[in-house]
């Protein structure tokens, strides 16, 4: 069966999926987050175990924020799966990225669902129903967010996969480095790395740096291709340090980009004297 990079697609398509991706991601854990922040909050005030508290229905529906919570399956998710699906299924292929964003979207609409029925559940006394019904959110809220949790695990493992696919596609290679900050604010430059490490998984993360730049000065953006094969010359040599040395086809990547940032110099001063 072909895989995406042996058919026709869409330039620009597969970043879209890097960027809803890691966007999707984000705005999961920040919800997580703010669940486990108020649990705990909620155990440090009563002294109990997590498995011991009894919420009131006030208190079971502010576990989670619900305009948080539907922006995330909404807007970040819900886009993800849509770009996710376009990409994949336009050609009838079957890819376990696809399967697994479709999974995430399933839990975490079922998740919402749980969360609007405890909000919204009629406020008429019933204490027994309401109790009923505490008892099935309080033992899927948790199951849920782990589940969904794994589920972005095993697409970015998947995803991890796909990347070198894409080596030849100028809109990610420039893009990965531009919006690197929007992408992984936490650690952009690292996280940079890694990603390039695992598209150029043959290669190494130097030889990405210098393909990026290279994308970069053929478009004609000398500043762009400066900067980043400088910022690629920084991360080869640290690379080459914690080898004990540079191996011979670590100074040949180092090289190139030093004579890349050259030429990207002289173009960019060539443009200021016309």
């Amino acid at each position: 069966m072909p895989g995406p990079k042996e058919r026709s697609y869409r330039r620009g398509r597969p970043w879209e999926i890097i960027e809803a991706h890691y966007a999707s991601r984000a705005s999961f854990s920040a919800v997580h987050r703010g669940y486990e922040a108020r649990v705990q909050r909620l155990v440090a005030e009563r002294g109990m175990s997590r498995d011991q508290i009894r919420l009131t229905p006030a208190e079971t529906t502010a576990l989670f924020d619900t305009a948080e919570l539907e922006a995330l399956i909404d807007r970040d998710v819900g886009r993800l799966r849509m770009v996710s699906h376009a990409f994949f299924r336009e050609s009838n292929i079957a890819d376990p990225y696809d399967s697994e964003v479709s999974k995430i979207w399933h839990e975490l609409s079922i998740l919402k669902e749980e969360h609007l029925s405890v909000r919204d559940f009629p406020r008429d006394g019933n204490v027994r129903a309401f109790a009923r019904l505490f008892h099935e959110v309080s033992q899927y809220y948790p199951k849920r967010l782990r589940r969904v949790r794994d589920l972005f695990a095993r697409a970015q493992k998947r995803l991890d996969a796909l990347l070198p696919q894409f080596q030849e596609d100028a809109i990610v290679l420039r893009s990965a480095f531009l919006y690197r900050t929007d992408l992984w604010p936490d650690s952009p430059q690292a996280s940079l790395t890694r990603f390039l490490t695992k598209m150029f998984a043959d290669e190494g993360a130097a030889e990405g740096y210098l393909e990026v730049a290279r994308s970069f000065f053929k478009a004609g953006f000398f500043a762009e291709a400066t900067e980043c094969a400088r910022v690629g010359v920084a991360t080869a040599s640290k690379e080459a340090q914690a080898r004990g040395g540079p191996a011979q086809e670590l100074r040949e990547t180092i090289r190139e980009m030093d004579k890349l940032v050259s030429r990207a110099d002289a173009e960019a001063q060539a443009l200021e004297n016309i």
